[in-house]
């Protein structure tokens, strides 16, 4: 037994102290009223909590509470007993993504403006690419195109050829 003493750390003295502390409130409010305490609603819990941020002690010591399960359910005096880590965890998530979909919509109209300025400022000609073209197949499909134009002479031909 004295060897076990030796080997405790002074965190672990702290942590039974606060768990005689903690551990006989069985609602929320009387113990979050408590020092460093959070509660675990699931199991109805106090529990003492040493971290500096109470509310977000289930990241980094998954047996914050009894049930393992309910860790992201963690009470904490910051926020009280009806906000909980996954409530807030939600929040911000929440909160952020919208504004990067805000910034990509914004990024989006201004790439938007820019094509649309860019596109009003181009010369006339600049798709007449064909002009580049030497006179081999290309046209010849031009005048072939010329040609089935000035064949109509006004009429309607039949849709079924010339029957």
């Amino acid at each position: 037994m004295s060897l076990n003493k030796q080997n405790r750390k002074p965190e672990d003295d702290q942590f039974d102290d606060l768990l005689h502390v903690c551990w006989p409130h069985q609602e929320c409010s009387s113990c979050l009223k408590q020092g460093p305490c959070s509660w675990c609603p699931t199991s109805s819990t106090c529990v003492p909590n040493m971290y500096k941020i109470h509310l977000l002690a289930p990241i980094s010591n998954a047996d914050i509470c009894p049930l393992w399960s309910e860790r992201w359910e963690l009470r904490a005096r910051c926020l009280g007993c009806h906000v909980s880590t996954i409530t807030l965890l939600t929040c911000i998530v929440s909160v952020c993504s919208t504004f990067l979909v805000i910034g990509l919509v914004a990024v989006a109209v201004k790439a938007g403006i820019e094509v649309q300025r860019r596109w009003n400022a181009r010369s006339d000609g600049w798709w007449k690419a064909w002009k580049l073209y030497r006179g081999d197949w290309w046209s010849w499909r031009f005048r072939l195109v010329n040609l089935r134009e000035q064949d109509d002479s006004g009429e309607q031909r039949p849709l079924l050829g010339d029957a």
